[in-house]
């Protein structure tokens, strides 16, 4: 206690001190709850604030949470058959994979795929040799069942080059 009371005599003997005494009794008592208004409006906005917000955006979370994993385990078996059968009772391999396996056999770089809500997917290409797109459309049609549904082909910088996009679908057949 030591600490506290030479801290204490610290500040009375100091010019906040001896301000603080040559006051009224009234005014000291208005010093003193004005005082306490501050403290207690700095614990509010720094400490209790903060704290009562984290609580309040914490539990909307897990109650969001708690209603995901609720449907979760309600859809349980549907989610599973829906996982376990390919798209539309198609046998066929998935088109990313298709795809991707073809450009490396022709070795062409995709920049960009971007599968579809039909189930089609977009292909970006920048500046590639123009036979080889060709090779890779002929690929995918005649060995991996593939359409092309839309083509966009522009010439790029350098000669023999182009740039485009392409939308695959799986073929009817």
């Amino acid at each position: 206690m030591s600490i506290v009371k030479s801290a204490k005599d610290q500040l009375q003997t100091g010019s906040i001190g001896q301000w603080y005494l040559a006051k009224s009794a009234t005014d000291r008592l208005i010093i003193k709850i004005v005082s306490g208004l501050i403290v207690a409006a700095l614990f509010y906005s720094v400490v209790w604030k903060p704290v009562s917000d984290f609580n309040v955006e914490q539990q909307a979370r897990y109650a969001m949470e708690l209603s995901l994993s609720e449907w979760i385990a309600l859809n349980q078996s549907a989610l599973r058959r829906t996982t376990s059968l390919p798209v539309g009772g198609n046998t066929a391999p998935p088109l990313l994979p298709s795809i991707t396996t073809a450009a490396n056999k022709t070795q062409l770089k995709l920049d960009r795929l971007q599968p579809d809500s039909d189930g089609g997917v977009n292909v970006t290409l920048q500046e590639q040799r123009f036979d080889q797109v060709l090779n890779w459309l002929s690929l995918l049609e005649d060995k991996q069942r593939l359409k092309v549904e839309r083509l966009s082909i522009d010439r790029g910088d350098r000669n023999g080059n182009v740039s485009g996009q392409v939308k695959l679908t799986r073929s009817e057949q």
